[in-house]
């Protein structure tokens, strides 16, 4: 197991000992890259709905958060930075490509990012996943 992986599953197991709707603490997002950072708020979401944590259940819905956060960035560019995006990704652009693009885009993707999480959520625990 990579260093990395060992101190997601440490904070993974901190994050299931917090109380019931208690917020994930500062300390612990410090350091972390976006996906540990999305694992940590999906298993957070899944205590709260109250059920079986499991890694393919977490895996997956981490990696459906990142593509709704991903697409509601893309919607937020105007349209000409979204057709230069496409021509990128049709050019076979590496994902640090694709972050770099919209980060230059000019759109709030803290707001985005926080708005479309807080969205997903929402649905997940009322039962509207996918």
């Amino acid at each position: 197991m990579t260093q990395d992986n060992t101190k997601l599953k440490e904070l993974l197991e901190r994050v299931q000992s917090l109380p019931e709707d208690a917020e994930l603490p500062e300390d612990l997002l410090n350091d972390l890259d976006q996906g540990q950072i999305l694992q940590l708020y999906v298993v957070k979401m899944m205590m709260d709905k109250g059920v079986e944590i499991t890694d393919g259940e977490r895996e997956k819905l981490a990696s459906e958060l990142e593509d709704e956060i991903t697409k509601q960035q893309i919607l937020a560019m105007p349209d000409y930075l979204v057709k230069e995006l496409n021509e990128k990704l049709d050019a076979g652009a590496a994902d640090e490509e694709i972050e770099k693009a919209i980060d230059e885009s000019g759109i709030d993707v803290e707001t985005i990012t926080e708005q479309t999480m807080t969205a997903f959520r929402e649905k997940y625990l009322n039962g509207e996943e996918k």
